[in-house]
């Protein structure tokens, strides 16, 4: 149990600090016409017009890293402006440790040695070079066409590229801050099963998204599968979720008031120990 824990401890924080820090070459993109079927296809897609503010379940885990698999069980809550947070349970009762993604901050809660990291997203400089944050997290667990810039979609299309690749359509933005972003949506269902961005040096990171169901109005993929290459590492997690709720809750950032704070360094040491 406790070997589990440890695992998925590591392999979460080794996937926030790649998420973040992987890069790849850049390309030119020149935007298109799109004709009207693709158009009204890209515009009733539930991933542009369904809102997505919250997302409660159950997940299994099933972590790769670097050749190393392993899986684990617990919870994710995702509600939108507020923070992601992933913990892991052991017999579906007991939380052995919390990744939590704030708007501010990345936290790491071990709660078997009763320690924590946190990391102000503005204290981490790769993050601030790849342009990736919180918000980029956020939409791409909850399985949402965004414009990666901040402007609204409507306003932010003029800028990307349409195209057909397969069954799908494809959206495509211009460099931003060094990624360049690519969406795949179902041209049947509308709906957007993979979000790519790359980054210039060299990675990439694809969110594929499958077997979806719709709650409460809401669509949702029951899977998600990040793969990530680059840093001179690979992983993949795939979130293979059950009991989705989409209901509103209250997000309570886990309480550290009893525990003690740890540089990220010391806390990757203290696990490799155990």
């Amino acid at each position: 149990m406790r070997n589990t824990g440890n695992k998925f401890v590591l392999a979460a924080l080794l996937f926030s600090m790649v998420l973040v820090g992987c890069k790849t070459k850049v390309s030119t993109v020149e935007t298109m016409p799109l004709d009207k079927e693709s158009m009204d296809m890209v515009m009733s897609s539930p991933s542009v017009v369904v809102p997505r503010t919250c997302l409660s379940g159950n997940v299994k885990l099933s972590v790769n890293v670097d050749g190393s698999p392993f899986s684990a069980k617990g919870t994710m809550r995702i509600k939108e402006g507020n923070g992601v947070q992933i913990g892991v349970t052991a017999l579906g009762l007991i939380e052995l440790a919390c990744l939590e993604f704030l708007p501010e901050n990345m936290r790491l809660i071990y709660k078997i040695g009763k320690e924590y990291t946190e990391v102000p997203y503005s204290d981490v400089t790769f993050l601030e070079k790849t342009g990736i944050n919180y918000s980029m997290l956020e939409s791409v667990l909850l399985n949402k066409l965004f414009s990666p810039d901040g402007r609204p979609f409507l306003q932010a299309m003029k800028d990307m590229s349409f195209g057909n690749e397969g069954n799908c359509i494809t959206v495509t933005t211009k460099e931003i801050n060094g990624i360049i972003y690519k969406f795949y949506i179902d041209k049947i269902k509308g709906e957007l099963v993979q979000s790519e961005g790359t980054h210039v040096d060299g990675g990439k990171v694809i969110c594929h998204y499958s077997d979806f169901c719709t709650v409460n109005g809401a669509t949702f993929p029951h899977t998600i599968l990040l793969t990530l290459e680059g840093v001179g590492s690979a992983a993949s997690l795939q979130f293979v979720l059950d009991r989705v709720d989409t209901g509103n809750f209250m997000f309570t950032p886990r309480s550290v008031s009893s525990y003690k704070k740890s540089k990220p360094e010391q806390m990757l040491k203290l696990l490799e120990k155990i």
